[in-house]
């Protein structure tokens, strides 16, 4: 089968729209009008419910570990299942069945990086976790992208490496929309820092494991 028709159909698997099918039929309302707009996840967790976040966040992964292992299934090089996953990433962020709306991507990045190598994904997400806990998160995303490609060269499996770094751009250019809401900013380099290192129009400096402690000692 031609790579091209393989990694449209990644693209494909990548486009179901599990969070906004999820959130219609537990509810009866559109996901991308809700919490931070994006099918992603953790949108549904906070804004429409635990199970449907977490039944959501479990087939988003998936939708990235069958692209990769369609891939792997049709023996095709390291390169090309990055790019297979690469494109289910990019199909859950623009979604062809929601006008191109869609989520975050790091579930269906994990689903495939899973598929490619499970060692190098546990040990990249104990940056994320720590980071998650410490301070937030979205900053921990970036420390787990940064430790994929390290130990991607580090235990010589380029197509980790490969797939972090084809994925960087529809993550980050996520993190950044609705971009038509940064041009009539004035201080847009502040907003655009704000959202590709926080995922949020603020500045986020305040640390999570200090509220955690907070609320501790307070109960």
């Amino acid at each position: 089968m031609s790579l091209i028709i393989i990694i449209f159909i990644s693209y494909l698997l990548g486009s179901l729209p599990f969070g906004y099918i999820i959130t219609k039929l537990s509810t009866e309302r559109n996901i991308l009008e809700i919490g931070w707009r994006k099918t992603s996840g953790s949108n549904v967790f906070k804004n429409v419910g635990k199970w449907q976040g977490i039944l959501t966040g479990i087939l988003d992964i998936f939708k990235g570990y069958l692209a990769v292992k369609l891939a792997q299934g049709f023996g095709l090089s390291p390169l090309a299942q990055a790019l297979c996953g690469t494109a289910a990433v990019t199909g859950h962020n623009w979604s062809i069945f929601l006008k191109f709306a869609g989520g975050r991507g790091i579930g269906t990045f994990a689903g495939a990086f899973f598929a490619l190598s499970p060692k190098i994904l546990g040990i990249s997400l104990i940056s994320l976790l720590l980071l998650a806990i410490i301070w937030n998160a979205s900053v921990g995303t970036i420390f787990f992208l940064l430790m994929a490609l390290i130990l991607g060269r580090y235990f010589d499996q380029p197509e980790i490496s490969f797939l972090t770094l084809f994925s960087l751009l529809p993550i980050f250019v996520k993190r950044l929309s609705p971009v038509n809401e940064i041009f009539p900013v004035k201080k847009k380099l502040a907003l655009i820092r704000n959202r590709l290192i926080f995922d949020n129009d603020e500045l986020r400096l305040d640390l999570r494991i200090k509220r955690i402690i907070t609320r501790l000692t307070k109960s």
